[in-house]
């Protein structure tokens, strides 16, 4: 198996996931549920982020120190059987919230084998690559899966006028697909890796112990991790800030810009997926990262205010607007998310596990914040949301030039 198999399995794989939860955001609108406001749709999100970040720091790594293939695989599977569960529940008009919060919160701890798993397969085969392009072309999978799960979404309500659950049917079948093609084809790691594993068993009893000990609670410790865990953390709350809320944002500002509102939600993620490229590129290219990370959150802040303070009721300035907030916020939060952590556990070369557990912490520390802010935002009213992803963005930005400062203190050292 070829390292672009490996890149294509685990990149359909997660995109599947993603498309999954941007499918549910849009349709949640659309579902026959008494009463089913915003505020219980913010109940919804709150629910799935809460349960996948648990999940992230107990079923994720957990699962990942046994087979990376079936933990991609077979979390695909469940959750392509749950989106057809919600379909039935839909067609036959048996949904009701508290099943809504049920399968959610089954969903977000379902979906946290997922990620680490395929961020440490990642890390196995590409360790000694360039890992900030590589990790920024695997990491659009996140704004692949939420174009595809958006146009989905409008494909089947607004194009062809179809029930909801028609998308949930097709949603689960394309999951049920991607989990077959992964079990079938998907290799954890090299040939020579696996190889290399039994040679190492000579290797120094105190750095095995070392590599042994690390979890959850130990990688904290790991020099650099904590304050990217933050700064992720804030990232993450602004990135579903945007996945979540902005295509109701829209909705609510007229006609005109309600009919194109999936389209201009869709231009954040292509935006995403270019500033991730192009930071993973700079970042490769001259071996540093916050030095991008900081110019490129201060460009995203000046573009939310121009949405805020300056745009009226006229379309294609928003789509301009949404794309540069993509490019500028999309860099550090895609590098952030998969790049720091195969670059933080280099250290750790003997213990699989390792690239899963800081990937979990870091993905965990963001979803819980995310998940706190799926209750702030429903309450703080539309005209404000611009206004309270800038300050969490301004939080993102007071972290990296921390990591900026230590970056430059670093360079002057090696001097």
């Amino acid at each position: 198996m070829g390292k672009k198999t490996v890149l294509i399995l685990t990149f359909v794989s997660y995109a599947q996931m993603h498309a999954a939860r941007t499918l549910w955001s849009y349709m949640q609108k659309y579902l026959t549920i008494e009463n089913y406001d915003k505020n219980k749709m913010g109940q919804a999100y709150l629910t799935f982020l809460l349960t996948y970040g648990i999940g992230m720091n107990t079923v994720g790594p957990m699962c990942c120190k046994r087979s990376l293939k079936h933990s991609i695989g077979i979390s695909c599977m469940a959750v392509g059987m749950l989106f057809a569960i919600l379909g039935i529940l839909q067609e036959f008009q048996l949904l009701t919230f508290p099943l809504v919060i049920v399968l959610m919160a089954i969903n977000g701890l379902i979906q946290s084998a997922c990620y680490p798993a395929c961020v440490n397969v990642l890390g196995n085969w590409f360790k000694n690559h360039k890992v900030g392009l590589m990790m920024g072309l695997w990491s659009g999978c996140v704004n692949a899966g939420d174009i595809y799960g958006l146009i989905i979404g409008d494909v089947v309500i607004q194009r062809f006028e179809k029930p909801v659950y028609w998308g949930f049917y097709f949603m689960s079948g394309c999951l049920i697909l991607a989990s077959i093609t992964t079990l079938s084809y998907l290799q954890s790691e090299p040939r020579n890796q696996i190889q290399g594993i039994n040679e190492s068993e000579s290797a120094p009893l105190i750095l095995k112990q070392k590599n042994k000990n690390l979890n959850i609670l130990s990688a904290w410790l790991v020099p650099g991790v904590a304050i990217y865990a933050v700064g992720y953390a804030c990232l993450k709350g602004t990135f579903y800030g945007f996945l979540d809320w902005l295509p109701f944002y829209f909705q609510q500002k007229g006609e005109k810009l309600e009919n194109h509102s999936s389209y201009i939600s869709q231009m954040f993620d292509v935006g995403c997926y270019v500033g991730g490229i192009f930071l993973g590129y700079l970042g490769d290219k001259y071996k540093r990262r916050a030095c991008y990370f900081v110019p490129s959150l201060l460009l995203a802040m000046s573009s939310m205010l121009v949405i805020r303070f300056c745009l009226d009721l006229i379309v294609w300035p928003y789509y301009l607007c949404i794309l540069a907030i993509g490019i500028f916020q999309g860099g550090p939060y895609n590098n952030i998310s998969g790049v720091i952590s195969i670059e933080l556990t280099k250290q750790f070369e003997n213990d699989k596990a390792a690239i899963s557990t800081v990937s979990s912490l870091i993905e965990s520390t963001g979803t819980l914040t995310a998940a706190m802010f799926q209750v702030i935002i429903p309450r703080i009213g539309d005209e404000h949301l611009f206004i309270f992803l800038c300050l969490i963005t301004l939080l993102a930005e007071l972290v990296c030039c921390v990591l900026l400062f230590r970056e430059l203190k670093t360079k002057k050292r090696s001097k």
